[in-house]
């Protein structure tokens, strides 16, 4: 298994707007190793097109490894890098913190017990304001329904707004979401769906 990961110079995770190095890690008997690793240098990315040639060579370069971690995502950023299929996880810290983590999160196993609270499934962009890339979390590595992974969030957390990439709506969401006091707008893009989740303001709730 392979993961990539963006770092700054002091080796915590970047942004695709700074200068950097994506570095490959391998997980073999005895844990991650370093294999590989390439200078990242942001030059004229002043606009969507000169941003998404600059990813599209990171995906080129990246190959077989379909797991990408970076500071900060954004939806120009997955949307660039869907095409090579690979998923992006939005973590802020340093590689050897949270890749033992990464790794306890590829041993799960569909089960209908509640879903443990991972460091990579959803993560706070700012005071409020959460994003999770269900497509990767739904794609095997972790086998949970989206019910399992997000109905215990919906149920214990105080949020703004929770961002979600996915390939469809789920199913679930029409008949649970008003009984949360929780609404949804959905955006489609050529292959994912952007899905962002807010609770109803008070003086419009059903009582």
């Amino acid at each position: 298994m392979e993961i990539a990961i963006l770092v700054n110079a002091d080796g915590k995770t970047s942004l695709f707007t700074e200068n950097g190095t994506i570095k490959v890690f391998l997980k073999d008997n005895s844990g991650w190793h370093l294999v590989r690793e390439k200078e990242y240098i942001v030059e004229d990315l002043s606009d969507g097109n000169a941003l998404r040639n600059c990813l599209g060579d990171v995906g080129v370069w990246l190959a077989d490894c379909k797991v990408l971690i970076v500071k900060r995502i954004r939806g120009i950023h997955y949307l660039a890098l869907e095409r090579f299929q690979i998923s992006m996880l939005e973590i802020d810290g340093y590689p050897e913190d949270f890749l033992k983590h990464i790794e306890d999160c590829t041993k799960h196993k569909r089960t209908e017990e509640k879903v443990p609270t991972e460091a990579i499934a959803i993560h706070e962009r700012q005071p409020g304001y959460y994003y999770i890339d269900l497509k990767d979390v739904m794609s095997g590595k972790t086998s949970y329904s989206s019910k399992q992974v997000l109905l215990p969030f919906f149920n214990e957390q105080e949020f703004i707004q929770l961002e979600i990439i996915c390939e469809h709506v789920p199913k679930w969401f029409d008949k649970e979401l008003p009984n949360l006091n929780l609404n949804y707008d959905a955006q489609k893009f050529e292959r994912v769906i952007k899905v962002q989740v807010y609770p109803i303001p008070i003086n419009q709730q059903t009582i």
